[in-house]
């Protein structure tokens, strides 16, 4: 059995659509943070095999909800936070952490990507939560419930909703996305 290396791990370029339908796929296995964390994690694995196939994805469950459902920070944020730590330096990874949340808090969500993919069931989900284009909202800000809170009144849908945790699945791809795309660059 091979050590376990100290981080930074080796990165290779990813494909930020192969990422995103990951990202989606993985939010309706464990949620956001796992959704995040795991759809790149397991792209790495893919693409470099060793060390990330040493990784245990669930220690990312914990994020789901902006951390147990506290509505803390989204947990896409938290997920893709961990996955650039793991690749990047610590003075890389707070750089690409504070573009991608700034990233985060100025832009509609869910894409126009990710509403395309849900309407052609272009995603990797065998049954969606919802296929329809859903309507896109800014939260400024990275917390989970300013975040859900904003779509939920521009939707006009409870938080409970299928349409909301769909949103949220999206959402989580397109964090993925981003967070390669900072990666890559």
């Amino acid at each position: 059995e091979r050590e376990v290396p100290e981080s930074p791990w080796p990165y290779a370029n990813l494909d930020t659509e192969v990422v995103r339908k990951k990202g989606h796929y993985k939010y309706y296995e464990a949620g956001c943070a796992y959704a995040t964390f795991a759809g790149i994690v397991e792209a790495m694995q893919e693409t470099v095999g060793f060390p990330f196939t040493q990784v245990n994805m669930n220690m990312m469950t914990y994020g789901a909800g902006g951390v147990a459902g506290w509505g803390t920070t989204c947990g896409t944020l938290l997920g893709a936070s961990a996955a650039i730590s793991l690749v990047t330096d610590k003075a890389t990874a707070t750089s690409l952490i504070n573009e991608l949340v700034g990233w985060y808090t100025r832009t509609p969500f869910p894409s126009d990507i990710s509403n395309q993919y849900a309407v052609e069931h272009a995603f990797l989900v065998e049954e969606y939560k919802s296929d329809k284009e859903l309507v896109q909202t800014v939260s400024n800000s990275p917390l989970c419930h300013v975040s859900v809170t904003e779509w939920c009144r521009a939707a006009e849908m409870g938080s409970g909703s299928k349409e909301r945790a769909e949103r949220c699945g999206r959402m989580a791809g397109d964090v993925a996305a981003k967070a390669v795309e900072l990666l890559n660059a």
